[in-house]
């Protein structure tokens, strides 16, 4: 008979990978218009800005476009990315033109060159995004996996938030930085852009309507100005190629000597800055879309692409945030095409931007990237105080975001992590104990005699009993001590049970060797068990037990040895039967007895093997018996400690059934009684109805121990 591999079972794929934002539309052009309604006053505001420097020249607002057009066009030729839109950040610019700030200040004895200086600028521009690359090659890139959604939530509303903070001090700069009519002309326009695309957003939102509005906003200005002379977004110029750098006539040494550290302060600070922002969003999108993009490679390749356009004197360009998530608006899956119409539109801008750029007002431009700033801002974060549910996590987003305004990424990235990390202490401090046993109820597999039983039963209340789950770090051994003084009442000794810890920090042990010291000044006992490796050997001075079960033996152990002497002297052997002849006559426990035998066991020394075959029952008449899974009791599971008083076997007596356990002597030895089936078959010939009393008895007690088994089972399946 051959064996045919089975058909292939499809599977329902439909759900369960995560929510998904709705889809929009289909049509990349959508997007990249939408994106290219952000890029145009993006370019424009911090172009200008990044080449005030050069602005003597009056050609400002052309390097700006190429600087927006060129390296974002090369990286998506280059990268291909799905869902990424390619520009200079925000970061990247400011930072490019403090550079280009250091060198023309430096270069200014030597009447350094436009040329010169874009050539020096562009080198320490490059460093910084070869700094980009050598973070991707070293793989700290993977470390991005450990940002928590958190951080990257907060960054993205920071780039948003920064650029609404921007264009209101922009407004107050074109209105030459005064109060007045000029000032409230430029609001009103700005706010007018705001107020039309959140209208058009409404009728057609499957439109990019923020270009519509600012096309809306701004015609009127070519048909009637109310005379107003307004700031435009470009002086009339004509054509203009960018600039190429002079490498070889720059002032090198000059430049280097005065200000050198600081161009390369700048550089690293470039690095880190952007490879954050470009990982961010690499990790919102495999989170929202599923698309997975290796961060090394990611870095890696923008790092190299943007060095080169560095050397060329232009702005590098890498993974913009705000764009990529603006054509995400509209689009809602990640497109390719979008991404190359962008660029295509952009260089198209660029070309003819000295044609139509000078009638077009500031104002309007710098009301598109308000309404582009707050749509950065995640949905989910405007549900701060309305929505109870994840507020935590909204509150270090928010934190995030107002260090990013306030300073830059890698410090809103510290913050963002360190709110993470004290809010992470706080919910596992909080859930680091699993379950309090303050009533006494959890008791060792130590099966005792009666008497024994009813001096422990009420007394085992003065045990506290903590299961600890999860890291114990400073953090949340603080909170562990806290949460055990607030819980004792009256109990004398306190067992803390850690085999659910996997690890401890060496401030979280000495918090717990203090607890030892504070509890034992209020004449309470600390007990810890489950705890291994290290932090055993950094605990050593403590009691330890290896598991809870050896704990609670050593809890009962002490409650019984401060039994009044009187209670002491009353062995439990007194009685060969115990609590299985506590119905029968005296006769009929003397008929009983006379049948059994009695047996001495050394320490340690085999009394059954699992697998035999024996219907014998046991009774403990003196030290202890313990079951476990191995021939080698160290090395087994301990099952079960038998004490005096007690009996074992009784399943393999009754039924007949091989034995299930490895039975040795306890560390005392052990002398026992046993009954043979053989023997217990003709007393019963002969008083069957005190047979049916003591197998009633024996019923009883398995029913008993078995349901403490399943208390332990369910325990532990908790």
């Amino acid at each position: 008979m051959v064996n045919q591999a089975p058909e292939p079972t499809e599977f329902d794929l439909s759900s369960g990978v995560g929510s998904r934002p709705q889809q929009r539309t289909n049509q990349p052009i959508v997007g990249a218009t939408a994106a290219l309604s952000v890029s145009i006053p993006h370019a424009i505001g911090l172009g200008l800005l990044a080449f005030a420097p050069l602005a003597y020249l009056g050609s400002a607002s052309a390097l700006a476009l190429w600087s927006a057009a060129l390296p974002g066009a090369l990286l998506t030729l280059l990268a291909r990315s799905k869902g990424v839109i390619y520009g200079p950040s925000t970061a990247v610019a400011l930072l490019f033109g403090g550079m280009l700030s250091l060198v023309v200040g430096a270069g200014a004895a030597v009447s350094i060159s436009a040329a010169q200086a874009l050539a020096i600028t562009g080198v320490f521009a490059a460093l910084g995004f070869v700094l980009q690359a050598v973070i991707a090659w070293s793989g700290l890139a993977r470390l991005a996996r450990f940002i928590p959604v958190a951080v990257t939530q907060g960054f993205a509303a920071g780039v948003g938030l920064s650029l609404i903070v921007a264009q209101i001090k922009g407004l107050h700069y074109i209105s030459g930085g005064q109060w007045g009519a000029l000032l409230g002309w430029h609001a009103a326009i700005a706010l007018a852009v705001v107020a039309l695309s959140l209208v058009l957003q409404r009728l057609w939102p499957r439109f990019p309507t923020l270009l519509l509005a600012v096309i809306l906003v701004a015609l009127p200005w070519l048909l009637w100005a109310p005379g107003v002379e307004l700031s435009m977004a470009a002086e009339e110029a004509v054509f203009l190629l960018p600039i190429v750098p002079d490498w070889w006539a720059a002032p090198w040494w000059l430049v280097l000597d005065r200000v050198g550290f600081q161009l390369a302060s700048l550089a690293l600070l470039m690095a880190v800055v952007n490879s954050l922002e470009v990982l961010v969003y690499h990790q919102q999108l495999e989170h929202e879309h599923g698309q997975h993009s290796p961060p090394g490679l990611v870095l890696g390749r923008e790092g190299w692409v943007g060095a080169g356009c560095a050397l060329l004197g232009l702005i590098p360009a890498s993974t913009s945030l705000s764009r990529s998530r603006i054509a995400l608006f509209y689009t809602g899956t990640p497109s390719r095409r979008a991404g190359q119409w962008h660029a295509l539109g952009l260089i198209g801008v660029a070309v003819s931007g000295f044609l139509w750029l000078p009638w077009v007002p500031m104002a309007v431009l710098m009301g598109a990237l308000l309404i582009a700033g707050v749509r950065m801002i995640p949905p989910s974060l405007w549900e701060l105080f309305s929505v109870r549910e994840g507020r935590s996590s909204r509150v270090q987003a928010w934190v995030v975001a107002l260090v990013f305004v306030g300073s830059s990424g890698a410090l809103a990235l510290l913050a963002g992590l360190l709110v993470a990390t004290l809010d992470l202490l706080r919910a596992s401090g909080a859930h680091a104990i699993r379950r309090v046993h303050l009533e006494g109820k959890l008791r060792s597999r130590h099966v005792r005699g009666p008497q024994d039983e009813s001096w422990l039963a009420p007394r085992m209340a003065t045990v506290a009993v903590f299961e600890l789950q999860g890291i114990v770090s400073f953090g949340v051994a603080a909170q562990v001590v806290e949460q055990v003084h607030s819980q004792l009442n009256g109990h004398r000794c306190v067992i803390l049970d850690a085999s659910r810890v996997p690890s401890w920090d060496e401030t979280g042990c000495l918090r717990l060797i203090a607890l030892a010291h504070e509890l034992h000044e209020k004449g309470v006992a600390l007990l810890l068990c489950g705890v291994r490796g290290l932090a055993a050997q950094r605990m050593a001075g403590l009691h330890t037990r290896t598991d809870l079960d050896r704990a609670l033996e050593w809890a009962e152990e002490q409650i019984l040895a401060n039994r009044p002497p009187e209670l002491q002297a009353q062995p439990e052997q007194a009685s060969m039967l115990g609590e299985l002849g506590a119905e029968l006559t005296a006769a009929q426990c003397a008929a009983l007895q006379a049948l059994m035998r009695s047996l001495r066991f050394a320490p340690g020394e085999v009394i059954i093997r699992q697998g035999d075959l024996d219907r014998t029952l046991l009774w403990v008449q003196a030290g202890t018996v313990t079951l476990s899974t191995s021939e080698v009791p160290d090395q087994g599971v301990r099952l079960s400690v038998i004490g005096a008083g007690a009996v074992f076997g009784e399943m393999a007596f009754l039924n007949g059934m091989a034995r299930t356990a490895f039975a040795h002597a306890g560390s005392a030895g052990a002398l026992l009684n046993t009954l043979s089936w053989e023997q217990f078959q003709a007393w019963r010939q002969s008083d069957p109805e005190g047979a049916l009393l003591f197998v009633t008895a024996l019923a009883r007690m398995g029913i008993r121990r078995l349901g403490a088994t399943s208390r332990e089972l369910r325990a532990a399946m908790e």
